[in-house]
């Protein structure tokens, strides 16, 4: 019996090594990973219904989707929620455009859907793009504070401070805002750094919206909770003025 499990032994101990390695590999390649979508997802923030629509730039919104890695992350955010038919068709029924099953290209289908839905659900497209490229950076000016996800990691110096203005990645500002001034077509809005007594001392951030894509029904009197998206253009000194170049804006 000896003799039979020496042979059987010499025979398969091989095997027997090429399954414990193969075995270990899987389990390393698991914990690989578990490790690496852990490492994505950590900083995440949650994706919250925006709110209220205060503000849209459309065309923005499209320049966005052919700048690098945002077309495709937009153009799966959106395939995701008109659908695909069985034969790899996108099915924009629910658009309501007749175009059912039509083969479009990526393009086609994120301009239309832009065209045809509510700003609200633009939006909506819009974040989950930036959010999966982790291309956002989110600020809270009430709080003073910073939003630790992996856009802000890119952004980390060594001493491990941002400076809002260097910021070149799109920011999401969270603030109290009031309207500023209205005129050539621009509506400005301020927000204080803080939460100061008088909103307007200190240094703000400053919104440009153009009316064309201003909804004047919901934009309240005085100062209001608010978010921002965009991106930040210039510093002014003199002014004590952030300013951000809006693409969308809601309560």
């Amino acid at each position: 019996m000896a003799v039979d499990r020496a042979l059987w032994w010499s025979v398969w101990w091989p095997w027997a090594v090429v399954w414990v390695v193969t075995a270990l590999a899987l389990l390393v390649a698991v914990g690989v990973a578990v490790w690496a979508w852990r490492s994505r997802h950590r900083f995440a923030p949650p994706r919250d219904v925006p709110g209220l629509t205060i503000y849209l730039n459309e065309k923005s919104v499209m320049d966005l989707y052919q700048v690098g890695r945002y077309g495709d992350a937009m153009t799966k955010e959106v395939v995701d929620r008109v659908g695909v038919t069985k034969d790899g068709k996108i099915a924009l029924k629910g658009l309501d455009l007749g175009v059912e099953g039509a083969r479009t290209s990526g393009r086609e289908v994120v301009k239309t859907y832009i065209e045809n839905s509510e700003p609200i659900a633009v939006i909506g497209v819009l974040l989950g793009a930036l959010e999966s490229a982790s291309g956002v950076v989110h600020v809270d000016l009430r709080d003073r504070a910073l939003l630790r996800n992996t856009a802000l990691e890119q952004h980390l110096g060594a001493s491990g401070a941002v400076r809002l203005r260097r910021v070149d990645s799109y920011v999401s500002v969270k603030g109290v805002f009031r309207v500023h001034s209205r005129g050539d077509g621009t509506t400005v809005f301020l927000a204080p750094f803080g939460d100061p007594d008088d909103p307007e001392a200190g240094p703000q951030v400053r919104v440009e919206c153009l009316d064309s894509g201003l909804r004047d029904d919901v934009v309240p009197d005085g100062g209001f909770h608010a978010r921002c998206l965009g991106k930040v253009q210039a510093w002014k000194a003199e002014e004590g003025h952030l300013v951000v170049r809006p693409i969308a804006m809601f309560q």
